[in-house]
């Protein structure tokens, strides 16, 4: 193998490794958004379904109005009760699906981060490889030209 083709060959290792590193950052990002989207996909369920629950209630109250007035009035006081106790349960929810998602996403830039630095440590020790053969190689070259010179004159 030439010595251009081993510095090629680093150079490429170098190139997949920033790849590599650009498509987990991006993978990263991508596992964030989705667990955002998530987040406000069940937020939004919760919200319909209360609705839904609201709107039953409207229906029940409206059928027993005219039977049970004062019944009535308890039911929905309970009833009221229960609708912000389950609006304080989805808001607790969907501050912690928030929160998750924010470390999860804390997390891959974390990740993202360290393959960065990984892949820059790995590039400056393939440059420090390239440029030690390199010299090496010129090394060898001059020597064997002065070689070449000497036996001329001999």
């Amino acid at each position: 193998m030439t010595n251009d083709s081993k510095l090629d060959d680093l150079k490429n290792k170098a190139s997949e490794l920033g790849d590599d590193l650009k498509y987990k950052a991006k993978d990263a990002q991508l596992q964030g958004e989705k667990a955002v989207d998530d987040l406000k996909h069940k937020a939004a369920e919760a919200k319909l379904e209360g609705e839904k629950a609201i709107n039953d209630l409207k229906r029940d109250v409206e059928v027993k109005h005219a039977e049970e007035k004062a019944s009535l009035d308890a039911k929905v006081s309970d009833l009221k009760a229960k609708a912000s106790e389950a609006q304080g349960s989805v808001q607790d929810k969907f501050d912690q699906l928030r929160t998750e998602a924010n470390h999860k996403f804390d997390e891959a830039k974390l990740k993202a981060s360290e393959l960065k630095h990984e892949a820059s440590v790995k590039l400056d020790e393939l440059k420090v490889q390239a440029t030690d053969k390199f010299d090496e190689l010129k090394k060898k070259a001059t020597d064997t030209i002065n070689s070449f010179k000497n036996s001329d004159k001999g």
